[in-house]
């Protein structure tokens, strides 16, 4: 089954998920390639350029963590759906199972899993990584002041 037909036998809320997924993976991607700047240019040395504070070192963090739980819920919702359609197709066929419709829900519910999970575990990743990346900022900081003072 093609991603053409698996988006034509999806229901309007299952594309309207998979817009939010799609949606959430763009954001994640410039999030990632705009905190990766950042923290690089908040390690230059503190002559070249002044030292970040810290809520701006953390900024876009709150949003790196709501992704990184939202994104599997929200492909959890749409993994539902896509059963639910299965099971709506197994209901209509009457007593003929039309496996077309079936495999179809299936085959959404299948997508959906993998988009939240393939979405919100790099967001995890990534939140993570700024963190970490971040306190050691803060301490090398922190670490210069108290040696300056």
């Amino acid at each position: 089954m093609s991603s053409i037909e698996v988006w034509s036998s999806m229901g309007y809320a299952a594309r309207v998920i998979l817009v939010i997924l799609v949606a959430f993976a763009s954001l994640l991607f410039f999030i990632v390639v705009e905190r990766f700047i950042a923290y690089r240019r908040a390690e230059r040395p503190a002559e070249k350029a002044p030292s970040p504070p810290r809520r701006q070192l953390q900024r876009r963090m709150h949003t790196l963590a709501a992704i990184k739980v939202t994104a599997p819920m929200i492909g959890l919702i749409g993994t539902l759906l896509g059963l639910i359609n299965a099971f709506a197709g197994v209901a209509m066929s009457g007593g003929a199972l039309d496996l077309r419709m079936v495999g179809a829900g299936i085959a959404e519910a299948l997508v959906m899993t993998v988009l939240g999970l393939v979405i919100g575990l790099p967001a995890w990743w990534a939140h993570a990584f700024f963190a970490a990346w971040a306190e050691r900022i803060l301490a090398q900081q922190e670490g210069v002041r108290s040696a300056i003072g």
